[in-house]
């Protein structure tokens, strides 16, 4: 773990349960999305996990950076003088909401087309642009051997799915499922875009907490997924009854609650850690994903996903 940089219990604390929470929430949403499960909006969804984040976010910044009520104002008097640090911060956190508004809403969707091993092995093609994009903003060189760890999973990407690439007639699996290759394209330029900005700006300003860096971050997600429903007509469909059943099924409430917590880690995980060692998780989240989703939903374990 220290050949990662993990050299304290923070770290591998942080490491650690950013790889179980996701892994958890994928193989969740992969169940709720199978046949007989019962249907429910997937924006409504990400918009109770962003209002449950930003709750989480707000109550965990009066809990431990807001300080003690000393002052006249107590806790607010404290948020005003860390608001005051950086006014435009908030502001700047509507491009990565939105990207990761993106990100949230095709989890649902890529997750109704391929199973949790697959899916995981795909986005692990977002390595590549990782590493570019993170040399490019952060000017801090990749080493050999990072350079070459990336390529083998992606090289392991193209082992995985060799089966379906390959498959002939015009009506193969490629050429009937271009639509949602297109959307897990989508999907990884969302997450990378997204990341890689959320870091710079944790970074820029370390004098604003985590925490309230956070409820920016959520405040803006619970607007972006909003305007979501509105733009596509949803709203009504969202605040229905058989929708709102759904949603308190418990595989659902599970899956909201595994997401707020991510949310909470991912935010600690870029502070102190970095884009590039969330790409290395990523990729183990793929190994735990197959394993686990060979035996609870009898996803077979070909040759190809065994070699990736």
């Amino acid at each position: 773990m220290a050949l990662l940089g993990l050299d304290t219990a923070q770290k591998r604390g942080i490491f650690a349960g950013y790889v179980l929470l996701w892994v958890s929430s994928h193989l969740l949403v992969y169940s709720s999305r199978r046949a007989g499960a019962p249907p429910y909006n997937p924006a409504s969804v990400v918009l109770l996990t962003e209002a449950v984040k930003l709750a989480l976010a707000l109550s965990l910044y009066f809990a431990y950076d807001a300080g003690a009520p000393t002052t006249t104002g107590g806790g607010c008097a404290k948020l005003a003088e860390h608001v005051s640090l950086a006014p435009e911060l908030p502001l700047k956190y509507i491009m990565p909401a939105l990207l990761y508004c993106g990100y949230n809403n095709l989890v649902y969707a890529n997750l109704a087309v391929f199973d949790p091993g697959t899916y995981n092995v795909l986005l692990q093609l977002r390595l590549v642009l990782t590493g570019l994009l993170y040399q490019a903003l952060f000017a801090r060189r990749l080493n050999r051997n990072q350079w070459l760890a990336l390529v083998a999973i992606t090289l392991g990407c193209v082992v995985k799915e060799a089966d379906k690439l390959s498959a002939g007639g015009g009506k193969g699996p490629l050429r009937a499922s271009l639509g949602a290759w297109m959307l897990l394209l989508v999907q990884m330029l969302c997450s990378v875009l997204a990341g890689l900005y959320n870091e710079l700006l944790l970074k820029d300003r370390a004098g604003v907490p985590t925490h309230l860096q956070n409820a920016y971050m959520y405040a803006a997600s619970v607007l972006c997924n909003l305007l979501v429903l509105l733009f596509e007509g949803r709203l009504g469909e969202a605040v229905a009854r058989d929708n709102l059943s759904a949603l308190c099924t418990p595989t659902l409430l599970a899956v909201v609650a595994i997401m707020s917590s991510v949310g909470v880690v991912t935010g600690f995980f870029l502070r102190h850690l970095d884009s590039v060692l969330k790409a290395v998780a990523s990729a183990l989240e793929v190994v735990f994903s197959m394993l686990l989703s060979s035996l609870l939903f009898a996803v077979p374990l070909t040759p190809q996903a065994a070699g990736a």
